[in-house]
């Protein structure tokens, strides 16, 4: 049994649309059982709208340093 590890993502300081970009590009490699943490300046509604919109399920909180989002696959929403 393998222990999940979270992958960090810091993306912030970085203009639009690099964020998105970077964001949904590691989404993509990222492992069926992987955890991805992405940390924003800001709320990424965009982001968030992406995810819902491509089934990936996620976590969010506001926190001093920034917005974190975990995004996990297996947090993958059922499919219509």
């Amino acid at each position: 049994m393998t222990a999940e590890v979270t992958q960090p993502l810091d993306l912030r300081g970085l203009d639009p649309p690099e964020p998105m970009r970077r964001a949904l590009e590691a989404i993509e490699q990222l492992d069926p059982s992987g955890t991805l943490e992405i940390v924003t300046d800001r709320e990424p509604f965009l982001l968030h709208r992406e995810l819902g919109r491509r089934h990936y399920g996620y976590v969010k909180e506001i926190r001093r340093d920034g917005c974190h989002t975990i995004v996990s696959r297996g947090f993958e929403q059922d499919r219509p």
